[in-house]
């Protein structure tokens, strides 16, 4: 089951990208519901975009979560790699990140 929280290796168009669950749980649990993700580089940020770093509790450590970069998981075999959770002080992070970039309280 994919959970809110993960990083994990998606296969699209022939090409490989990391990527962080954001869709909650109950949602992901419902098989025709497309999965809502954040995409994880290594590529250090332009100074404009807004990312959350991952820390050393986290996998990928030092990598970016690009918070203006969603990506809609239509196929879930595309999903392959489960690297682990991040963190909850990451999470948290990227949640503030979300309000932030989508202007919510």
């Amino acid at each position: 089951m994919v959970r809110r929280g993960q990083v994990w290796t998606l296969l699209r168009g022939g090409s490989q990208h990391r990527v962080l669950v954001v869709s909650n749980d109950e949602y992901n649990s419902v098989e025709e519901l497309a999965i809502w993700s954040l995409t994880v580089v290594r590529d250090v940020p332009h100074p404009n975009h807004l990312v959350v770093r991952l820390d050393a509790d986290d996998p990928l450590t030092g990598a970016y979560v690009r918070i203006h970069s969603v990506v809609q998981i239509l196929d879930r075999t595309a999903l392959r790699d489960n690297h682990g959770f991040v963190s909850y002080t990451t999470m948290n992070a990227v949640e503030a990140a979300l309000r932030e970039f989508l202007e919510l309280p």
